[in-house]
């Protein structure tokens, strides 16, 4: 995605589509690095394995997350 595309306002839906590395999604989740591997390698935590680093797709990690919502009432 070019740097227009990604400031369109008619692709902010693209944004869940974003893929992270693992130290951006530390910080987007802000947790330690051998959390998420850990979770990651208990096929808790959705990402795909590229050479030997992975990667995690936002909108399957948001989609993750929400599946662990705790309902405030």
């Amino acid at each position: 995605m070019t740097e227009e595309q990604s400031t369109t306002p008619g692709n902010l839906d693209d944004d869940d589509e974003v893929v992270m590395t693992t130290r951006e999604l530390m910080e987007f989740l802000s947790l330690s690095r051998t959390k998420i591997w850990e979770l990651t390698k208990k096929d808790e935590l959705p990402a795909t394995k590229v050479g030997g680093d992975y990667r995690y797709v936002r909108s399957e990690v948001l989609a993750w997350m929400e599946r662990f919502r705790v309902d405030r009432s």
